[in-house]
């Protein structure tokens, strides 16, 4: 028998995504499922759609929009199955999707979270990511972006998960904690994915189990403060005192990064990026509490940790002129490649 998966879209104004979305979960070759909509207090009537033509789906109404984190750990919290699917609403799958991610879980035990290959939506043969390019120094890119679909075709350990697409056994979501609430927007999946190799659990990616993600690449004033309050706050849970003395050359450097980005998209994105600083100065109590949870489960070393992290900075999707990309390139992740093998020796 076949064990339960429950698969948790977390909705917010989604309605017309879930029409589509929905339809494929219907059809999946994996049949022992339960879909759970859990709905931040949409405006769109989303409840009311899902009532009226999925009545048998599990919808949960939140009241007020807790964020993708806390969102998605209600789901999880009204979710009977064994295995844990989180899958964004603005996607389709194929009917094979569950099964293949879910198939390591029966095949190898020390296998925690499986991650899909999500494809673009409106050109179906280019990659959005596989698995994320989580950088050692806190940023976050995507895996493969805008590559052919033949990239990427084997399954392989990797880093982290995409949050777009991935599965998790529910007694180790349970036992990290779900996703931080504190997060919010943004690098929720990074920071889970962090404390479960930390934990001693493997992540791998399947590239079998396949999705189509309606994406965009984009960087709001506002995405700009989630990601570098999310970063510090992910960095200073997860990376030991050692570790983070030993790349405070590398994380200055990536703050001259992101701080270069800031400024030349304008005073809201610096408004936003100084935000970010301030948040971090103002809640050490609670950064300091969750970063002795994380410690105090730590199961692998430094070393280890750093070894399905990336050095390379993808600056195409941060840079769109060529040759001010180049240079960058040049510049930048020369000085990442030799100082991340440095710190790999070390440690």
């Amino acid at each position: 028998m076949s064990k339960l998966a429950s698969i948790i879209l977390l909705s917010y104004n989604s309605r017309k995504d879930l029409a589509e979305c929905i339809p494929s979960l219907i059809i999946q070759t994996y049949t022992n499922h339960e879909i759970i909509v859990v709905d931040n207090a949409s405006t769109d009537k989303t409840p009311e759609f899902i009532k009226a033509n999925y009545p048998d789906i599990k919808l949960i109404e939140t009241g007020s929009n807790l964020g993708y984190p806390a969102g998605n750990n209600v789901g999880a919290r009204h979710a009977k199955g064994e295995y844990i699917i989180i899958l964004n609403p603005d996607t389709i799958v194929d009917s094979d999707w569950l099964s293949q991610l879910i198939k390591p879980f029966e095949e190898y035990p020390d296998i925690a979270l499986t991650t899909s290959k999500i494809l673009m939506y409106h050109q179906q043969d280019t990659i959005n990511t596989c698995a994320n390019h989580s950088h050692f120094t806190g940023i976050d890119f995507c895996k493969g972006l805008y590559e052919h679909t033949l990239y990427f075709s084997k399954p392989e350990e990797v880093g982290a998960v995409s949050g777009c697409s991935f599965a998790i056994r529910r007694e180790i979501f349970e036992e990290l904690g779900g996703f931080d609430p504190d997060f919010f927007l943004y690098l929720e999946d990074i920071d889970l994915s962090w404390r479960a190799r930390l934990a001693g659990y493997k992540i791998m990616f399947v590239p079998l189990s396949i999705v189509y993600h309606k994406f965009r690449l984009s960087v709001s004033p506002l995405k700009e403060f989630h990601l570098e309050r999310n970063r510090y706050l992910m960095l200073m849970k997860n990376c030991s005192l050692k570790m983070m003395i030993l790349i405070s050359p590398a994380l200055l450097v990536t703050e001259i990064v992101t701080l270069g980005y800031a400024v030349l998209h304008g005073m809201p994105y610096i408004h936003n990026k100084l935000c970010a600083y301030w948040w971090v100065l103002m809640n050490p109590d609670k950064i300091i509490t969750n970063r002795r949870k994380v410690q105090k489960n730590r199961k692998i070393s430094d070393k280890e940790f750093l070894r399905l992290l990336e050095w390379k900075i993808p600056f195409e999707q941060m840079i769109e002129n060529r040759i001010t990309r180049g240079m960058v390139d040049v510049i930048f992740n020369s000085f990442y490649g030799i100082y991340f093998k440095a710190a790999k020796i070390i440690l």
